[in-house]
């Protein structure tokens, strides 16, 4: 008697369907699409970001009670109700902590006196609207002004991020103002021989001057004879005297 499975019996191969064929390979399944930041995710970068804030809001309350020498991590980790190390996950060292709020501070800034240039009529008043602005910016935060421009120097080290970026917004505002007064150059509307680049560094340094007089006479409790918006108004109209034809 045959085997079962042998050619002399057994079962026969189902209808249409040769012994031994082999069957078609099912189709592979293409990639998933990658998916998106889970909700999971994007609630951890918004938690990290409100901590990274509060740490900033931390810092600078400790800047201005005590200054660059009072400006310790400990310090800020005990102002943040935060342990050393958490802090130390976002900021490295107090140059970093520094460093990060003069660079939003400089952000701030920018974005304010860039509106300005870009609604003045022209490229002369424009100068006279940075100094504005400037000035008005920082009246009534002389410790914001500081934070930019004074407490970063006092520190001894600066951040590459840092330096590299101040240079950065710096050049960004100088080129808007510039272009202004190129503008205005080409239409006989600026004094001749004046460069547009040097007035803009000029607006910039004169109000710096003004800012600089007050946080160094407000530091040293001695009142000013002028008020910062008589020395700003005074600034202006001299550039405007000067500037234009």
């Amino acid at each position: 008697m045959p085997s079962p499975g042998s050619s002399g019996g057994g079962r026969k191969p189902a209808p249409g369907r040769r012994r031994g064929a082999v069957s078609p390979a099912a189709p592979t399944p293409a990639p998933a699409p990658t998916a998106a930041p889970s909700e999971r995710e994007a609630r951890k970068a918004r938690r990290q970001e409100g901590r990274r804030q509060a740490i900033l809001v931390a810092a600078r309350a400790v800047l201005v009670r005590g200054g660059v020498l009072g400006l310790t991590l400990e310090a800020v980790a005990a102002e943040a109700d935060l342990s050393k190390p958490s802090l130390f996950y976002y900021f490295r060292s107090k140059e970093d902590l520094v460093g990060a709020l003069a660079v939003e501070g400089l952000e701030r800034e920018v974005k304010v006196l860039e509106a300005a240039v870009t609604a003045a009529a022209s490229g002369v008043e424009a100068l006279a609207a940075l100094v504005r602005a400037r000035v008005d910016l920082y009246a009534e935060d002389l410790d914001g002004f500081r934070v930019v421009y004074l407490w970063p120097q006092l520190t001894g080290r600066q951040s590459e991020a840092h330096q590299s970026r101040v240079l950065a917004l710096s050049g960004q505002l100088n080129d808007v103002l510039e272009a202004r007064l190129q503008a205005d150059a080409r239409a006989g509307r600026l004094a001749p021989g004046l460069q547009p680049r040097r007035l803009a560094n000029l607006a910039w340094t004169m109000a710096h001057g003004v800012l600089s007089l007050g946080a160094g006479l407000e530091h040293s409790g001695v009142g000013t004879r002028f008020t910062l918006s008589q020395l700003r108004d005074e600034a202006c109209a001299v550039l405007l005297r000067s500037s234009g034809r």
